[in-house]
């Protein structure tokens, strides 16, 4: 049965123990039958009863958060998926749409921020010559802080992937095109593995407004469905493949290395050996895609990061409100050392939680989910479509839909306000209500992310049992049908 009481119970989650045998110390009423069947077992647990009726419920009917058993797969089930990913095309269309609005045979002249249409895609497309089909990272360099001969700010599989979807172009419009076809089966995929793991509750990604704002913004969807397919192989108990993916995402943008850390403390408490498989199975695989790049010419290979750390905190970022004009070296290291700080916190926690619950496990989603939210609310570059990277966290974890709605509705005023406040930028005649729109949505949306930190922390997860159980050498208790 789904859910964080079945976890309690389940022999197969988290190396709970298995039934016991009754014997003479059983003096209240057989906890447990002596052919391993649960008997009255709510004598002697008072939670027990609460678990059966809600394992009861789910049987009888798929729920959203949980992902149908064996058996269970009816057309209803397999509606819900086609209506989960129909609503994530729908909404990618709309965001190319969207997007297209800044489709323009010459230089935008304002209205890439009067249509709200603004994007990194085609921005890009000239200035990292890509127009040029210039093969990525071997021959960059800096001229006058900015990023020439090939040379780009984000990791290589998103140079690479933006080099390989500019060759069949030769405009931006067309740039724009071919960069939105190759990247909506990643947000489709992403929708569907949400699916597999919390059936309806995955409209949290796909119906998200954020989809249509940020899907063609840049390059995230590709990161984000390498974190979210991590996350499903971890949740199918395979954490060496999680950690690959994990690492996979590390060479897209590196926030998904932050999931290591929980994944490799989870399959540690578990089996030491496959904990440090895990570990190093993602280090490997992100360093081995770095590996030619860096070797060919380490200058160029670093010059991304590089790049970023001379960079000024973004405007709509909380060190952009906070601590603009400060040099951006002090900036990295008070960044980094908070970061580093929450992070440790979060895993902390997850440690003294598992104490307090050993049967629980450690909890790798709360704690992955927790970093997230501190990554972005301590990084000093703070990109609009970061956005997408915490929602399946929302979907993974059983969060009341109100922190959703807060969150969507936060992060729209955010973008509308950063870019009306472009907008305005060299019409001082025009009232500044991008200006403070965006000062007051940058600090909620702040405030968000520190308030997110705690509520995922303390969530439960909503994910469902994976499709096949443990290998497990005591058979599971099963239910009286008579006791539900």
């Amino acid at each position: 049965a789904a859910g964080p009481d079945a976890a309690a119970h389940d022999p197969d989650v988290h190396g709970a123990p298995h039934a016991r045998t009754a014997t003479s110390a059983d003096t209240d009423e057989e906890a447990v039958a002596h052919d391993g069947t649960i008997a009255d077992r709510g004598a002697v647990d008072p939670g027990w009863k609460r678990f059966q009726a809600e394992q009861f419920q789910e049987e009888a009917a798929f729920t959203p958060g949980r992902r149908p058993v064996d058996g269970e797969r009816t057309r209803s089930g397999h509606r819900d998926l086609i209506v989960v990913l129909v609503v994530c095309a729908l909404l990618l269309v709309a965001g190319f749409a969207f997007k297209a609005q800044c489709m323009s045979a010459g230089p935008w002249q304002g209205q890439q921020w009067s249509r709200y249409c603004y994007n990194d895609i085609q921005a890009l497309y000239h200035s990292r010559q890509i127009d040029r089909h210039t093969f990525p990272y071997i021959w960059g360099y800096l001229l006058d802080d900015r990023l020439s001969g090939g040379g780009i700010e984000y990791p290589v599989l998103t140079g690479l992937f933006m080099w390989l979807t500019g060759l069949p172009t030769s405009t931006w419009n067309q740039f724009l095109a071919v960069s939105a076809l190759a990247l909506a089966p990643f947000g489709l995929l992403t929708s569907y593995l949400l699916f597999k793991m919390n059936g309806r509750r995955a409209l949290y990604w796909a119906a998200a407004p954020a989809l249509v704002l940020y899907a063609f913004h840049n390059w995230d969807l590709l990161v984000v469905a390498a974190a979210v397919a991590g996350i499903y192989l971890w949740w199918r108990r395979h954490p060496i493949a999680a950690g690959i993916l994990f690492g996979i995402g590390g060479a897209l943008k590196l926030y998904p290395l932050l999931f290591l850390i929980p994944l490799f403390i989870d399959t540690w408490t578990q089996d030491r050996k496959t904990g440090w498989r895990a570990w190093w199975s993602g280090i490997a695989t992100v360093v081995l895609i770095n590996l030619p790049i860096a070797f060919w010419n380490p200058p160029s290979w670093w010059l991304t990061y590089q790049f970023q750390s001379f960079r000024y905190p973004n405007v709509d970022s909380l060190w952009g409100q906070l601590a603009s004009g400060v040099d951006p070296q002090i900036d990295n290291l008070v960044s980094a050392a908070l970061i580093l700080a929450s992070v440790a916190g979060a895993v902390w926690w997850g440690w003294r939680h598992r104490s307090r619950i050993p049967e629980a496990g450690y909890p790798f989603l709360q704690v992955a989910a927790a970093s997230m939210c501190a990554f972005l609310l301590w990084s000093k570059v703070q990109s609009p479509q970061y956005t997408l990277w915490l929602l399946p966290f929302f979907v993974v974890l059983a969060v009341r839909p109100r922190w959703w709605v807060t969150y969507s509705l936060v992060d729209l005023a955010c973008y509308f306000g950063v870019f009306r406040f472009y907008g305005e930028f060299g019409h001082p005649s025009a009232i500044p209500v991008g200006h403070f729109l965006m000062d007051v949505s940058v600090l909620a949306r702040a405030f968000m992310h520190a308030i997110l930190f705690f509520v995922f922390l303390n969530a439960e997860p909503a994910t469902g049992d994976p499709p096949e159980p443990r290998f497990v050498s005591h058979p599971v208790p099963t239910l009286q049908t008579s006791e539900i």
